[in-house]
């Protein structure tokens, strides 16, 4: 018995602990950007006020350059995530077309009242060339952007840049 009930308060520690994550929050030019680290993995969220697409990037050199991006869109009940490289000052490319990876998981894409939400997670550290390696305790620049309709191609409506400390 005391056994049985030792199982049961380790399971109920252990699952508290693993969804107690708290997000951290910033939000600029409309754009709601949230996150928290959990083990190895960045837990997102990230929304807009538009029915079109939503983007983060971390860490470019010099405007979008080297930055490592996610962009993601919601049509009827199926969310599109890509994972790009910023290879110019004004460009990206899809990772796994210029020898990456797609290192993302995505849990959740929502489009209600005009809002663009999606929720996903990514390695810390993928090993990817074409990915930014993070940290916790960084300092971390972040670029923001959000475009008008479910095209990855379209230029952003409206775009900002954040640091943030993971």
């Amino acid at each position: 018995m005391k056994l049985r009930f030792l199982f049961i308060i380790l399971i109920l520690a252990s699952t508290q602990t693993a969804f107690s994550s708290e997000f951290k929050e910033v939000e600029d030019s409309e754009i709601r950007f949230q996150w928290t680290v959990e083990g190895a993995n960045l837990h997102i969220i990230l929304s807009a006020p538009t029915e079109g697409w939503v983007a983060v990037g971390f860490n470019p050199s010099k405007v979008m350059k080297d930055a490592d991006f996610k962009l993601a869109y919601v049509q009827g009940s199926t969310t599109v995530i890509e994972d790009h490289f910023g290879t110019g000052l004004f460009g990206h490319k899809i990772d796994s077309s210029i020898g990456g990876s797609s290192d993302f998981e995505l849990i959740n894409g929502t489009e209600s009242s005009g809002v663009t939400t999606v929720e996903f997670t990514m390695p810390l550290n993928s090993g990817d060339d074409f990915d930014s390696p993070l940290q916790e305790g960084d300092e971390v620049k972040i670029l923001l952007a959000y475009g008008t309709r479910d095209d990855l191609s379209r230029k952003h409506k409206k775009r900002t840049s954040i640091i943030i400390e993971l």
